[in-house]
């Protein structure tokens, strides 16, 4: 007897959303072989295959030969197999506008250090699609990696044309070239977009590669000045940018309840399989702190101030969602360079402060500078990044 389509559907929902690629694999191999004409079908079990650590080469093979015209497979396919970009290179020779496989062989050529076909590539890209948002800005970027900054420039402004919201992160290079406000240098958008993406090795490549030791500074910072008492827990902390738990880890065993915030849902997801925190809650700082009743009696802010230039904002909410006696643990990149009113971008991209506009931004938000330390937090480049560590309070 065969069995019911919609009692399948929802046996392979169910699969999926659980991760039983046991019970979904041969639903999905069967749906690819009864419609083999569709490219859906191999695309899903070729996701299905990737998520089951089965190699999702051949379905993705299937996918572009029946619909090149998707990127999304042929990109898949260059991520997961050479030939991906083998692929993109006939589709060239077929269709030489095709604008997914134009990019990857773009791409491609630059890895091979064969800039001028690169180059060729994404300009013929940006005439024939004006309004192809990663050709426009990956073109930009290749013109300012080449000294070519007016022309960068240019480019850099028509990506925030077609996509004003900034998933591309374009206003922090028009920042660095002096065209942008430095404090508006980062989009809600882009850094979503980065830690999104950045999840599943953000773990491994911060605390093996990076060094990166800012949580548990901050928790002895913590321990210091008394924020963090040593002989007894605090009922709520809140952690602004928790990322994937490491923040949480580090300040877990002194407090009672615990709420992490992230703009990134990836990032989320792996700080809830960690079962550290009471409560998670997905939205941009100063936005997630709004929303939120509670007062709290401390907040751990690791790395945040990196993306978030006018800090005046965040120090005001963090203020009003703290208890009376209640304190601030943060990080800050240490201002080395040029400044706008104690706001700059570091070599990194990222933003960095002095710790004199540090100081009186949070004083103008009603927290009171207990101690502040200069140190390093991780490494950029293999050289230590000057990092102030801060504690502030909230005045009885």
């Amino acid at each position: 007897m065969a069995e019911d389509p919609g009692n399948e559907v929802d046996i392979l929902r169910e699969a999926v959303g659980s991760g039983d690629w046991a019970t979904a694999l041969p639903i999905l191999q069967r749906k690819a072989r009864d419609e083999a004409g569709h490219s859906r079908h191999w695309s899903n079990l070729a996701s299905a295959q990737r998520a089951s650590g089965q190699s999702p080469t051949a379905a993705l093979k299937r996918a572009v030969l029946i619909d090149p015209g998707i990127p999304s497979y042929l990109n898949d396919l260059g991520a997961d197999d050479r030939e991906g970009k083998t692929a993109a290179s006939r589709l060239l020779v077929l269709d030489p506008l095709h604008g997914a496989a134009a990019l990857m062989s773009a791409l491609k050529a630059l890895g091979e250090q064969n800039r001028t076909h690169s180059f060729r590539l994404l300009r013929r890209l940006r005439i024939s699609e004006p309004a192809n948002l990663d050709a426009t800005f990956i073109l930009g970027q290749f013109l300012d990696l080449a000294g070519r900054a007016g022309e960068a420039i240019r480019l850099y402004r028509a990506t925030l044309c077609l996509a004003p919201d900034d998933p591309m992160g374009v206003r922090r290079d028009l920042a660095r070239h002096g065209v942008a406000p430095v404090r508006q240098a980062y989009s809600s958008a882009y850094v979503k977009r980065v830690f999104d993406g950045y999840a599943k090795n953000f773990d491994a490549h911060l605390t093996e590669r990076l060094k990166y030791s800012g949580p548990e500074e901050l928790r002895r910072l913590g321990l210091a000045s008394g924020i963090l008492p040593d002989a007894r827990k605090v009922e709520h902390i809140i952690d602004i940018g928790c990322g994937t738990g490491l923040s949480g880890a580090a300040v877990r065993p002194h407090c009672a309840e615990l709420t992490g915030i992230d703009i990134s849902p990836e990032m989320l997801g792996i700080a809830g399989e960690k079962k550290i925190y009471d409560r998670l809650v997905e939205g941009e700082a100063v936005a997630a702190l709004e929303r939120e009743d509670t007062l709290y009696d401390a907040a751990i802010a690791a790395d945040v101030s990196s993306y978030i230039g006018d800090l005046e904002p965040f120090f005001r909410k963090v203020g009003a969602k703290l208890q009376p006696g209640g304190g601030l643990l943060m990080t800050a990149h240490e201002l080395t360079g040029t400044d706008e009113d104690g706001i700059g971008i570091g070599l990194d991209g990222a933003h960095s402060h002095s710790l004199d506009y540090l100081e009186t931004a949070a004083r103008t938000a009603g927290l009171t500078l207990l101690d502040a330390r200069r140190g390093s937090m991780r490494e950029e480049g293999g050289v230590p990044l000057s990092t102030l560590f801060l504690a502030f309070t909230k005045p009885v």
